[in-house]
């Protein structure tokens, strides 16, 4: 099968098994609907927003990507379908082996409800255990919900051979990490920041490249903070070829004039999505993948809006925070999910941990997160039989050569002498152009 029959036998099976398909089909057209509406920008004005803010049926989101891309193109979000397509594109090419493993149907079922709160969860833990039942010799099963708490499946071998003492039943529990209080916070600040500068760029049709670090915490920085440095800049009616930089008690940062004319000639003869590549064009150049604001204004595509056909003005903003107390609380442990995992295993004979997270997307704080979950994950003491804790960071991308990729990396950490599965990851992927020795956030951004 290729990608879209993968993507396509998925949605069929989550409609094949739901509670109810007809009020699941209104909750994804609820979701297509949604975006349409908040991505309409027939009026040549675009901003960088979250298309999906105010919307609360998560499952919905996800599989509206899949519709998207089977069906509709339009609907489909060139930042959320890389975050859940390559898991759908994993269920359905291992379809096969998820419908004979045991209550696996019924962990599915589950996490399409509308009441599911983080499906992400559910998707992880059915990827991690079809990752198990690829292996020819053991045999996977999902432990039903019980009083008890317990890990979410467990591994035997499928030969019951009775010379092997290795193990008899391994249980394996999965934690999908989300944002803390503190990053949904900061996330929510940074908004307030970047979204009062929208105005004012569409009515002077501005056109600057900014790149700017806070170094004290968002919660600290004014709201009209960098509105009152791009007043000041554009009142002084000598912006020139050249940077002009600041430095204050909350951040640092260089202005600089956009690079119209290589939007001009990209679009010339085509048309150019208001997204990633737009950023880089408009700051003259490669960049790394960090966050960025983009604000612009132009001729939108007649077939679909999110593009722009002609660019009158744009402005774009490259932004990280690196105040040690964000970097800090950014970077969390992951020892209280250890040891939720250890008392949740308490009763296995033994057991292997998952912990899947997104990765940061600036390097200082993905780096620190990964050196902190390393320490903490390989010098834990389990009090329950807790044999190996493998961390899965996952990295979304956007590329204009594909429509949607994402790069795991796998790091295990055993209590024998290695880890259980030769390779955990649990997305298929090669190493094709892969810088060796060097986590997902530190590779060459595809292009």
């Amino acid at each position: 099968m290729n990608e879209s029959d993968e993507i396509e036998a998925a949605l069929r099976w989550f409609f094949e098994i739901c509670d109810n398909p007809l009020e699941l089909a209104e909750r994804i057209e609820a979701a297509r609907s949604y975006y349409r509406d908040q991505t309409d920008f027939a009026d040549g004005r675009w901003a960088s927003r979250d298309p999906f803010e105010g919307f609360d049926d998560r499952m919905a989101i996800i599989l509206a990507q899949a519709v998207g891309d089977l069906r509709d193109i339009r609907t489909r979000d060139l930042y959320l379908a890389a975050e859940a397509l390559p898991f759908l594109k994993m269920i359905g090419a291992h379809l096969d082996l998820l419908r004979r493993i045991p209550g696996a149907t019924e962990r599915a079922r589950r996490m399409l409800r509308r009441r599911e709160p983080h499906p992400d969860s559910g998707i992880f833990e059915l990827v991690v255990a079809l990752r198990y039942a690829r292996e020819n010799e053991l045999l996977v099963e999902f432990i039903p919900e019980q009083n008890r708490r317990m890990a979410d499946f467990l591994i035997r071998l499928a030969d019951d051979d009775p010379l092997e003492e290795a193990f008899k039943e391994i249980h394996v529990e999965c934690k999908r990490l989300r944002p803390s209080e503190y990053e949904k916070a900061e996330e929510q600040k940074a908004q307030e920041i970047l979204n009062g500068i929208n105005s004012f760029v569409h009515e002077n049709k501005i056109s600057l490249c900014v790149d700017v670090t806070f170094t004290a915490e968002l919660k600290e920085v004014p709201a009209d903070y960098l509105l009152r440095r791009l007043d000041a800049i554009t009142n002084s009616k000598v912006l020139v070829p050249g940077s002009y930089p600041w430095k204050d008690e909350f951040g640092e940062g260089v202005f600089k004039a956009a690079d119209i004319a290589a939007v001009e000639r990209d679009v010339a003869d085509t048309f150019l999505i208001v997204g990633s590549k737009l950023a880089r064009l408009l700051a003259g150049g490669e960049r790394l993948e960090e966050h960025f604001h983009l604000i612009c204004g132009g001729t939108p595509h007649s077939g679909d809006p999110r593009f722009i056909d002609q660019i009158e003005y744009g402005t774009v903003v490259f932004w990280r925070c690196l105040a040690e107390e964000s970097v800090d609380a950014r970077a969390r442990y992951i020892r209280t999910k250890l040891a939720d995992i250890d008392r949740q295993v308490e009763h296995a004979p033994l057991a292997i941990a998952h912990i899947g997270m997104d990765v940061e997307r600036d390097t200082k704080t993905a780096d620190l997160r990964r050196e902190r979950n390393l320490v903490t994950a390989s010098s834990y003491h389990p009090d329950s039989q807790l044999m190996e804790v493998d961390l899965h960071y996952f990295l979304p991308r956007t590329s204009e050569v594909t429509g949607w990729i994402i790069d795991e990396t796998v790091e295990p950490c055993s209590r024998n002498h290695g880890p259980f599965l030769e390779n955990p990851r649990v997305l298929d992927g090669t190493e094709e152009n892969v810088i060796r020795n060097q986590p997902a956030w530190r590779q060459r951004v595809p292009r």
